[in-house]
This record gives structure tokens, C-alpha cells and sequence, in this order.
């Protein structure tokens, strides 16, 4: 019995893991606008209150104000996003192919370059390329073309990306307005100490969503200063402006900076600027490098856990989840942690 009872502690963590992951399984599947809207709820709520304290205002109204102020901006910023990244992207399909006749024309300054690395390249690789290029090109553009298409098609996406918009705006509404009364009616449902116990984990999962957040400013704001550094330093036009969107882009699943560096490199290779476009390619890399190693590093200490800790379940949730599980991979960790510390589970060492 003594032996099955050491065990216990790690059974209870395998299921706690187990039955956490499944439920931010479900939850983004079918109940990501209220899970938002909680979220959200919460985090305006020290806001919601002073403003209702101050001005002596209706609750209801206030939370109108400020959810209204934080959807308008975030609409009109994910619409100018995607308006202006279609008009570019058919901007530049419409204009490669009549680069063909200009690429022809530099094709032999291209063939000198790359003769002139002969010994890096094989000279098979060099034929093929010097054969096929206006196959490249043509490849290049309907590769360009079918991204297009893709992004036109997402845009199709729209009605049900403002179907979840309107269910997270009233569900945040509903969950900020009546917190007091909802928080009122749990409390009447359970038992008091378990009750306490949900409350302690409500704190803490509060708190780690915040340093969550914390740790993606901070590394946006790192990926932000090593573009904008690297544009001034290729001098780049726009440099500031320029490393800002991409350091913006960097929180985008996906894509992210890509959708920046990598059809700007390819353009500046196709009309000869093959110096800059390894540049870009590089800073590139330097960006994406730089985030990737320290990505575990700042989320760790932002929410509290060992470095190894937080990139193991960044690795986990990657894996399960895709590009998502790197918000829930450390999210699962942070809540069965959660769960120990008020005590729902024995914690895995006995401290008594």
C-alpha cells in the first residue's frame, strides 16, 4: 500500500495534465469566444471599476465604452493589415512578369556572379540554373500568385472572424457587467473550501496570463529593435517604420515577419540585388533566431517557471497544438501548477 501511495501524487499530475489539455482542447474548439471574453473581462475590470468609482456612471455603460474602444482599435487594425498586405502582394504578381525581359538582360551579370563562386557551386547546379530561369521565374510568380489566392480566399473567412468578434464582444460584455453576480451564484453552488480553492487558481491563472502577455511584448519588443537596428544598417528608407510592422507581425501564427522579409528578398534577387537580399535573409534569420532562443528564457521567468520547464512545454504544445501550443503548452503547465498550490492534488513531494 506504501509503495501505491508514493505513486499517487504522480498519477493525480498525469491525469490533472491530462483532463487540463482536453479542456483547452474543447474550449478552442467550441468555446473560444467566451474563453476570450472572460479573459478580456478580467483584464478590464480594474478599469471597468475605477472608471465606474470616478464618474459614477452605470457599470453597463462603462463596459460598452471600453470594450468599444478596444474592438474598434483592434478591427481597424486587423482590416488595415489585411487590405494592405492583399494590395501588395497583387501589387508585386502584376509587376514580376515584366521583369522578365530585364531579368534576361542581367541574366549574364547574375551568370558572372555565379561563376565567380564556381568552387562553392557545383557547375551542374550553375547550368541548371543559367537553362531554367525563366521556369524559376514563372515557378516564383505562380508560387507569389497561389499565396495571393490563398489570402483572397481567407479573406472569405471574414464573416465567420466577425460572427466569433460579436459572440467575444457580448460574452465579454455579459461576464464584466455581471461579475459580481455570477461570482455571487458560483459561490452559492459549491462548497466554501473548494470554492477558496477556485479562487486561489482564478489569482493565479489571472497573474500567469498577464506575465504571458508580458513575455510576447517583450520579445516582439526585442524582434522590433534588432529589425529596426538591421534596416539602418542595410539603410533601409523607412527604417523605423518598417521594423515596427515587422516587429507587429512577429505575434501573427505562421507567418509572422516572413510575409516582410522573405517577397522583399526574393524581389530584390530577381532584379539583381542579390547582395541585399542575402542581407535581408540574414537579418531575417537573425530576428527569427533571436526569438527562438530566447523565447523559453522570457517566458519562464514572466510566468514563473524553470527555463527548461517552459521549453519543454513550448516543445509539447507545439507539437499537440501547432503554432497554438505555444501559448498553451506553458498555459496547461502554469494551471495543474495552479491546481497543487490550492490544493485540489497533493503536490509530488511531501513537505510534512
Amino acid at each position: 500500500m506504501g509503495l501505491k501511495a508514493d505513486y499517487r501524487p504522480l498519477v493525480y499530475l498525469g491525469l490533472a495534465i491530462a483532463v487540463v489539455s482536453i479542456v483547452i482542447a474543447i474550449v478552442l474548439k467550441y468555446l473560444l469566444p467566451f474563453a476570450v471574453g472572460m479573459l478580456i473581462a478580467l483584464m478590464i475590470d480594474p478599469i471597468v471599476n475605477r472608471i465606474e468609482l470616478k464618474l459614477k456612471i452605470s457599470r453597463g455603460i462603462v463596459v460598452i465604452l471600453v470594450l468599444s474602444a478596444i474592438f474598434s482599435a483592434l478591427g481597424y487594425l486587423i482590416i488595415l493589415a489585411i487590405s494592405r498586405l492583399t494590395f501588395e502582394l497583387g501589387k508585386l504578381i502584376n509587376i514580376l512578369p515584366s521583369y522578365t525581359d530585364f531579368l534576361s538582360a542581367i541574366l549574364s551579370d547574375i551568370g558572372s556572379f555565379m561563376f565567380s563562386i564556381y568552387d562553392i557551386i557545383p557547375k551542374t547546379v550553375l547550368d541548371y540554373l543559367l537553362k531554367n530561369w525563366g521556369q524559376i521565374i514563372s515557378y516564383l510568380t505562380g508560387f507569389l500568385s497561389n499565396f495571393y489566392t490563398f489570402l483572397v480566399e481567407k479573406l472569405g473567412l471574414i464573416p465567420n472572424i466577425l460572427v466569433f468578434l460579436i459572440f467575444t464582444f457580448l460574452s465579454s460584455y455579459f461576464f464584466a457587467k455581471d461579475k459580481k453576480r455570477i461570482m455571487i451564484s458560483i459561490r452559492k453552488i459549491l462548497p466554501h473550501n473548494f470554492y477558496k480553492k477556485l479562487e486561489n487558481i482564478q489569482l493565479e491563472l489571472l497573474i500567469s496570463f498577464v506575465g504571458l502577455i508580458k513575455a510576447q511584448i517583450t520579445l516582439v519588443m526585442i524582434s522590433t529593435l534588432i529589425t529596426i537596428a538591421g534596416f539602418y544598417i542595410l539603410k533601409v528608407d523607412y527604417a523605423l517604420t518598417l521594423g515596427i510592422i515587422c516587429g507587429v507581425l512577429d505575434v501573427l501564427p505562421i507567418f509572422g515577419p516572413s510575409i516582410i522579409f522573405i517577397p522583399w528578398a526574393v524581389f530584390s534577387a530577381i532584379v539583381g540585388n542579390i547582395k541585399f537580399a542575402i542581407a535581408l535573409i540574414a537579418l531575417y534569420l537573425v530576428v527569427v533566431g533571436c526569438r527562438q532562443v530566447l523565447q523559453a528564457k522570457v517566458i519562464g521567468t514572466h510566468l514563473g517557471l524553470d527555463p527548461i520547464v517552459a521549453l519543454i512545454s513550448i516543445y509539447v504544445g507545439i507539437k499537440i497544438f501547432g503554432f497554438l501550443g505555444l501559448f498553451i503548452g506553458p498555459l496547461v503547465v502554469v494551471i495543474v501548477r495552479a491546481v497543487i498550490q490550492s490544493g485540489l492534488i497533493p503536490p509530488l513531494v511531501n513537505r510534512t
